[in-house]
């Protein structure tokens, strides 16, 4: 399993698109922060959609490690965003995953985000890390894929943000 002290690399890479953004906004300013707060708990939803774990009615399977692997860095950079704003270390004491299961953690997951709020509480930072890289556990997602998915999607961003995306 994937943890926090693995992301050191991948946490300085967010750390430079954050400066991007924060080139041309006040990340801190409550606007912001409430429209990342929106844009976290969307990512949930848009991976959440893709891992189709919630459809029980349907016998299409999941969509492809690719596509997944792309949602979940989505969730991933913004939870990294948020841990550079509240000045987490990946060196710091971590609590434990809360769930078992792909659907429990999403929920989980989904309450975390909900209780960001605009101040911001380092401990629901931390236990979104902690839940979002048991998360990748379950996906089947090793350090590798996730540095691989990092490197494709901060090229992407890159590239957006030169274009004024």
């Amino acid at each position: 399993m994937v943890k926090p002290n693995d992301l050191k690399e991948i946490y300085q890479e967010s750390k430079r698109l954050d400066s991007l953004f924060g080139e041309q906004n006040d990340l801190f300013s409550d606007e912001i922060i409430e429209k990342n707060i929106l844009e976290l708990l969307v990512e949930f939803g848009e991976l959440a959609n893709e891992t189709r774990c919630f459809k029980y009615w349907s016998i299409k399977p999941m969509s492809d490690k690719e596509v997944i692997l792309e949602e979940y860095i989505d969730c991933l950079f913004m939870i990294l965003c948020f841990c550079n704003m509240t000045n987490v270390s990946m060196d710091e004491a971590f609590p434990t995953a809360t769930q078992e299961n792909i659907v429990g953690t999403f929920l989980t997951l989904y309450k975390d985000g909900f209780n960001l709020k605009k101040n911001l509480p380092k401990e629901t930072v931390k236990q979104l890390l902690v839940n979002i890289l048991y998360l990748a556990d379950l996906l089947n997602f090793q350090y590798e894929d996730i540095k691989k998915g990092v490197s494709k999607k901060s090229l992407i961003i890159k590239k957006r943000f030169k274009e004024n995306y």
